[in-house]
């Protein structure tokens, strides 16, 4: 009988033992397996976002920045937009050739060609702007009525057509047009007009009978009783490239970040697309998104005007670049010929094609 008590009495011992272990691992063990299951549970700390500082005019061809930014595909790939405000080209180029910006979307200019030949390592790497065939955003649009009598291009000859400055991208599609009427730049006169909307003040007042004139301002010219459409740019100035999406030479060495940038633009470039140009996709959204950001403020302006050709795939016109380049040197804007191939970089959207697919229209 004793032993079976000693028996016992160890036994209880041993469960109050191993009870009290049990309890004593429940009290530090538990909980640091709670904490640990929430910190599991919870979001991860966001990665820090790295800057791309973006150079910026608000013009509505900014539309694949835009989007990319509003509509989060810029941070999806771990990048934060600065905007930097510009009211030139001439200024955009400076910034991008010196650094200050890591992006510029700017026109295809003499300076940009002067600058590769001093060795700047600018990379043109995507399409920036470009006139869609019929919906022309860039183009000669004339006086009210004066559309009776100018009926083809050799009909030009004596006009005054306001131009926003010489030996740019506004006088090269004049001098396009003027060839195809067997005319020169000496058979018109040309009107300097360096804002695109004084230039409807311009052709109201008389001061011109014609403009080299940008969307949506034709559009509204033509509400308002003062211009009237002229000829599609397809005839006159096929294939132009008219702006261009830049890299600066810093931006250039850090190539896993420029790719990563252009996955997020050609998502804005594709939401655009969908909504404006090849269907209705998401309409709504994205007109009033682009018209608190862009100097196009009524959503209704966004639904008339001819859209800028933005390709949802981001090619680049090169032919008219390289032929672009030749009309800036046949007006001594550029001393020597840079090499194009040279100057084009189609790494960053073959790399976010890969990514992305080819583009698809909305069904």
């Amino acid at each position: 009988m004793k032993k079976m008590l000693k028996k016992l009495a160890l036994l209880t011992v041993v469960l109050l033992v191993m009870s009290s272990l049990v309890v004593g691992c429940g009290n530090t063990s538990e909980p640091k397996k709670a904490e640990g299951d929430k910190a599991t549970n919870a979001p991860s700390p966001s990665k820090e976002l790295q800057t791309v500082k973006v150079a910026f005019d608000n013009a509505p061809s900014e539309a694949g920045i835009i989007l990319g930014d509003k509509l989060g595909f810029f941070e999806e790939q771990g990048i934060k937009i600065e905007y930097v405000k510009f009211n030139s080209g001439a200024d955009e180029l400076t910034a991008i050739a010196s650094n200050q910006v890591d992006v510029s979307r700017g026109i295809i200019n003499a300076g940009l060609f002067n600058a590769a030949n001093r060795g700047i390592g600018i990379k043109l790497v995507a399409d920036g702007g470009h006139n869609i065939p019929g919906k022309g955003y860039f183009q000669i649009a004339l006086k009210k009525g004066l559309g009776a009598k100018v009926k083809d291009y050799k009909d030009l000859k004596g006009l005054k057509i306001a131009i926003a400055s010489i030996g740019s991208i506004n006088e090269l599609f004049v001098q396009k047009a003027l060839e195809k009427g067997g005319l020169t730049a000496k058979d018109v006169k040309f009107v300097v007009v360096d804002s695109f909307p004084d230039m409807l003040t311009a052709v109201a007042n008389g001061s011109a009978d014609a403009t080299m004139q940008i969307e949506p301002l034709i559009t509204k010219g033509v509400d308002d009783g003062i211009l009237e459409w002229w000829k599609d740019p397809d005839e006159y100035a096929k294939g132009e490239q008219i702006s261009i999406l830049m890299y600066s030479p810093e931006f250039v060495k850090k190539p896993e970040l420029g790719k990563q940038f252009m996955v997020g633009y050609l998502k804005g470039v594709r939401a655009y697309n969908d909504a404006l140009v090849e269907g209705n996709k998401d309409q709504d959204k994205i007109i009033d998104i682009l018209t608190k950001t862009t100097f196009v403020d009524k959503p209704e302006t966004f639904k008339k005007m001819k859209p800028p050709g933005l390709f949802p795939d981001g090619d680049i016109l090169k032919d008219g670049i390289a032929s672009d380049q030749k009309w800036y040197m046949g007006k001594n804007l550029v001393k020597a010929e840079a090499n194009v191939d040279q100057l084009v970089d189609t790494t960053y959207i073959d790399y976010a094609v890969s990514k992305l697919g080819k583009y698809q229209k909305p069904q």
